[in-house]
């Protein structure tokens, strides 16, 4: 099960009140999503472009993530950087993994009645936001342990992963999207030729 981030704010040392806590869950454990029953709207519901939708919103987190991890990326390697900065960048990392992780807990539940691409999409993006979450957790365990070493291997290597996952998020949803368009048009010319398919 994949871990949220939880920032509570003190008067003592932040990253000391930073917990995680379990929040999330994935296509093993799909029963923690809470979902509902069906109503006559969900007979008619677009549930295709409802995930659609959602897909180009956590993309948008992913886009948010990469920049804060980015920002931690150049802070690691200046001295002069306070641990509190460091902080709130992950916290702000922290607020976008759990966003995602709300997102993909209604695209679990969703999964089973949308499009093929949007079910690879959302497939391929579980493994993805466990890395990330997986990451962020491994930065503030170092950063409670670690106060003021952020030049250190270690860290660099946390923050590094945090920018290429939140990277790769972020260009895996697009290339799905893309395809979505690319089969779209292709089947709208295909009915304007009168092509069948596989002709």
């Amino acid at each position: 099960m994949m871990k949220s981030l939880k920032l509570v704010a003190s008067a003592a040392p932040v990253l000391a009140a930073m917990t995680l806590l379990p929040v999330l869950s994935f296509a093993a454990d799909s029963h923690s999503c809470a979902s509902e029953e069906p109503t006559a709207q969900s007979y008619t519901w677009n549930f295709s472009r409802e995930a659609a939708g959602i897909l180009k919103d956590l993309r948008a987190d992913a886009v948010h993530a990469e920049a804060h991890a980015a920002t931690l990326q150049s802070m690691a390697s200046a001295n002069q950087v306070s641990w509190e900065a460091h902080a709130s960048e992950l916290s702000r990392i922290k607020y976008e993994i759990n966003d995602m992780g709300a997102k993909l807990c209604r695209l679990e539940t969703i999964r089973r009645v949308v499009s093929p691409w949007e079910q690879q999409a959302i497939d391929r993006s579980v493994p993805e936001i466990r890395l990330l979450a997986d990451n962020a957790t491994d930065a503030l365990n170092y950063l409670n342990q670690h106060q003021g070493e952020f030049w250190e291997p270690t860290y660099v290597k946390y923050t590094d992963n945090l920018y290429n996952e939140s990277h790769q998020l972020n260009q895996s949803v697009r290339n799905f999207e893309e395809y979505a368009k690319a089969r779209s048009k292709e089947l709208k010319l295909q009915k304007s030729l009168e092509i069948k398919a596989g002709a």
